[in-house]
């Protein structure tokens, strides 16, 4: 092709028009990045997006929740995006969320008034109830969330004074790192000393009898037997071999305790030598709908009852079809014996609930009251809690005790791993793309466009 004045002007219009395109493309393209925002998280655990739990909670949302950052510092404060990048992952699923800040430096009077703590802390408000956070993460947002949705307080007491298991010490067999757990979802835990007192405190939400080692008072087990008749909500762990029956108890609700310890050969399957630690499995109930993580239960009594008019009693838990109750000595080896020992699946885990009526004649309301007896406690305790999904099934049968029956789809969170494992040939492969294959490439096409163009 022949270069001349003509062709020369001619492609120099060319260039000028295809700037010209070429900018107003771009100008179009950076008007609508700011008429419509898409977002993509691409990294391996979905760090920066919701989990599935939190968004279970948002959409129990029946109004507004209003959050107040007080945030030193202007709008670009580390502290201020900290928030607001993670209130915005929450405004992505829900428009119910609203986010402001506030200079603590501005009014410090209401500052102490508030009693604001930390730079940041946030309080979110929800149909008139507020909560402080100050963990700027899913887990204590969403946590506060929680908490907010409960309508009422939520009051767990712990019987005490006879051996039960504990929950605040640290042992191995007590239960303070799973009431920890329901602490911080909302809920208010105490204990109470038979010994020391036969009056119950008044708004319990449940009441717990968590393994006792002695037999209770008679004063005790009347005391209990008529908390029950009264309609009161009870978590009962039992034990086998424990001395403390509660028989009289054990009558009210026609509970029948089996002798001898469920065993589960099975279990060598996932590594563990002791057949008396015993794998779940779930029955029809709103406790276990939808779950499908494994429960472990060490040393479990078996559970049987008698039908009643009125109560209505679910099997919600189970040991496995292969398994039995020994009734037996139990040495280094069991094997079963059909004279003696009960063939599996043993019930492990009763739920038990009926229609009361209370108050005045003119002025009834009806209860719904509600009872779980585990032939276990050991599955709640500090050194077994951590087994697969042992702490999520207390949350849901203390859900369903305190009629929360819908947070019990909600599993515990885990924060997700965030190291990137190399190993050494990867290493070497990555070192020599960076330091060899990526430099070769661009001095490789440098030089093949400037032959192209000299040979012009």
């Amino acid at each position: 092709m022949e270069i001349t004045k003509k062709t020369k002007r001619q492609l120099r219009i060319q260039g000028w028009i295809f700037t010209i395109l070429f900018l107003v493309v771009m100008g179009l393209l950076a008007w609508l990045s700011t008429r419509y925002n898409k977002e993509m998280d691409w990294t391996a655990t979905g760090r920066h997006s919701l989990s599935e739990a939190s968004i279970k909670v948002l959409d129990k949302l029946d109004s507004s929740v209003n959050i107040t950052s007080y945030a030193s510092g202007g709008e670009l404060s580390p502290v201020r995006q900290q928030v607001r990048d993670l209130i915005k992952r929450y405004q992505k699923i829900s428009n119910k969320i609203n986010l402001e800040f506030v200079d603590p430096m501005t009014n410090p009077d209401k500052i102490r008034e508030l009693a604001i703590r930390t730079d940041g802390e946030m309080i979110v408000e929800y149909q008139s109830r507020t909560e402080h956070v100050q963990m700027f993460s899913e887990e204590g947002f969403t946590n506060s969330l929680q908490r907010l949705l409960r309508n009422a307080e939520r009051q767990i007491v712990f019987i005490t004074g006879h051996g039960e298991r504990s929950p605040d010490a640290r042992a191995n067999h007590d239960m303070s790192i799973f009431i920890d757990n329901l602490k911080n979802k909302g809920f208010k835990v105490s204990s109470i000393d038979l010994t020391k007192s036969l009056v119950l405190p008044p708004n319990i939400a449940v009441l717990v009898i968590a393994s006792p080692q002695l037999e209770y008072l008679e004063g005790e087990t009347q005391l209990l037997k008529k908390y029950v008749e009264d309609g009161g909500n009870l978590l009962w762990l039992i034990e086998p071999g424990s001395k403390a029956k509660l028989t009289a108890l054990a009558n009210t609700i026609n509970l029948k305790v089996l002798d001898g310890v469920v065993v589960d050969l099975d279990i060598s399957l996932l590594g563990v030598n002791d057949p008396t630690i015993v794998m779940g499995q779930y029955g029809d109930h709103a406790i276990t709908n939808d779950f499908g993580l494994l429960t472990l239960y060490p040393r479990v009594v078996g559970l049987d009852f008698e039908k009643q008019d009125d109560w209505q009693v679910s099997v919600f838990l189970e040991s496995i079809q292969r398994s039995w109750l020994e009734r037996g000595v139990i040495k280094d080896s069991v094997s079963f014996s059909r004279s003696e020992d009960i063939e599996g699946p043993v019930k492990i885990g009763l739920a038990m609930s009926r229609e009361l009526k209370s108050g005045k004649e003119n002025e009834q309301k009806s209860i719904n009251q509600r009872i779980v007896v585990m032939g276990d406690g050991d599955f709640l305790s500090n050194a077994y809690l951590g087994n697969q999904g042992n702490q999520n099934m207390g949350e849901n049968i203390i859900n369903w005790l305190t009629h929360d029956d819908n947070f019990i789809d909600i599993p515990a969170r885990t924060a997700p791993g965030s190291k990137l494992v190399v190993d050494e040939d990867m290493m070497i492969l990555l070192g020599a793309s960076y330091l060899l294959v990526i430099p070769v490439l661009l001095v490789g096409s440098g030089v093949f466009i400037w032959l192209r163009r000299r040979k012009r």
